[in-house]
């Protein structure tokens, strides 16, 4: 194998020693099932390090990394951590215990299909484990997009986390397209979260910034956004830059659903204003057909429980009828701009008492 722990607890890559200065680091121990390895070279082989009694590990470099990385924080904070283990026909990167929960804690770096994240997800809590997904090789220097899967991570544990120079760290925040998202990285202390955490550090200026963006550029005259967008917009002499500010909550139970947030609310506001006597619950699900996905199955209970939350933090009513539509461009903005700021407001007050 490529890989191993050296004397001082760092990983060893014995492809980029000679054999002199690999042997200044011994004793190596493997990153996976912590055994003692030996140097080996041959003829036709080149450095390398092997078990005395193999354990088949045959992992990358960067994943091997990130495991120790998670490993030593989870020891650092008193939680026993056991690697490689199995757990029915899965085999789980970390098994540890949080708060008296065993929880499995899976290094994501490949591409993996939603369904499979699912699946697995799945088998673990029927073990009755609950389960982190950790997103690993994530450049946080750019703007990064969320894949599928991460977009599920998100919506589930309301953080999606990652290593980054060593360290531990999470994203809080709210998709403001089928791939982005507004909010922060920073490091993590602590594998607990709340629902609430990406409320506590929103950006009034950032948020309505975007919608600022969003306002100047509607929704791409596509078919299923004519027939479910225009077509019903222009009837009722409404045009998609002067939407009511309504259209543009951060939800982030929209993570569960990939759809693009404002498209999403603008044709729930829709559907609510035609049918203003259907329940909250079918216009939900209704919108939900009508852009042909399937959301997981707590979707429409999360997002209507915090659409209702927010919609009062706003004080605006479930009526979307009463919604105060704006007549100018500069009069959307400046309401948004109103709108937002006494939402971020009323959040630093909740977190100060």
């Amino acid at each position: 194998m490529r890989f191993a722990i050296g004397r001082e607890g760092d990983i060893i890559d014995s492809f980029t020693l000679n054999r002199m200065q690999a042997e200044q680091l011994a004793p190596f121990r493997c990153p996976t099932c912590q055994e003692v390895l030996i140097l080996k070279q041959g003829v036709k082989r080149r450095l390398h390090f092997a078990h005395i009694h193999t354990c088949g590990s045959a992992e990358s470099v960067p994943h091997h990394q990130d495991k120790w990385a998670v490993s030593q924080w989870l020891q650092e904070r008193g939680y026993p951590v056991d690697q490689e283990v199995t757990i029915g026909a899965r085999r789980a990167d970390i098994l540890t215990k949080i708060d008296g929960k065993s929880t499995v804690i899976e290094i994501q770096a490949s591409s993996l299909r939603p369904e499979e994240y699912v699946e697995r997800t799945s088998d673990y809590k029927k073990a009755n484990l609950d389960v982190i997904w950790l997103a690993s090789g994530l450049d946080l220097r750019m703007n990064q997009s969320f894949q599928p899967w991460m977009r599920l991570e998100l919506s589930r544990r309301h953080m999606l986390m990652t290593v980054n120079n060593g360290s531990i760290v999470r994203f809080n925040g709210f998709p403001i397209s089928i791939k982005y998202g507004i909010g922060n990285w920073e490091v993590s202390s602590s594998a607990k979260t709340s629902p609430f955490e990406a409320y506590y550090r929103f950006n009034a200026m950032e948020w309505t910034e975007m919608i600022r963006r969003k306002r100047m550029a509607p929704p791409y005259p596509s078919p299923k956004n004519r027939r479910l967008i225009f077509n019903r917009l222009y009837p009722l002499g409404l045009l998609p830059a002067l939407l009511p500010t309504g259209c543009y909550l951060p939800l982030t139970s929209l993570w569960g659903i990939r759809v693009h947030p404002v498209d999403f609310q603008t044709v729930l506001y829709l559907n609510r204003y035609e049918s203003p006597n259907d329940s909250i619950e079918w216009s939900i699900e209704k919108t939900c057909r009508q852009f042909g996905v399937t959301p997981t199955s707590d979707f429409s209970e999360s997002f209507h429980v915090q659409w209702k939350q927010l919609l009062n933090a706003c004080r605006l009513s479930c009526d979307v009828r009463s919604w105060s539509l704006p007549i100018t461009y500069e009069g959307a903005r400046h309401h948004d701009t109103r709108l937002f700021q006494g939402f971020q407001r009323l959040m630093l007050q909740s977190t100060n008492r």
